[in-house]
């Protein structure tokens, strides 16, 4: 097999993890891979910037006023 058809396949195998909200550990197990060898390529995968999901947008806090918070306790 050539190495870029193995890296291909490593990939979709970073992102089936990925998606697959497992654990590293369980998701190597479940498939027959070494835990070792998917840390390095999610590692890889994650370094590149080729994942698809969207940048977290971070919103300004809002503290609720003093009244509020005893009415809880």
């Amino acid at each position: 097999m050539s190495k870029q058809v193995e890296k291909q396949e490593w990939v979709r195998v970073a992102e089936a993890f990925e998606a697959s909200g497992q654990t590293q550990r369980e998701f190597a197990s479940a498939r027959g891979v070494r835990l070792s060898t998917l840390q390095s390529w999610v590692y890889r995968r994650r370094r590149s910037g080729e994942t698809r999901a969207e940048p977290v947008r971070l919103l300004p806090g809002i503290r609720p006023a003093k009244d509020v918070l005893r009415d809880v306790e």
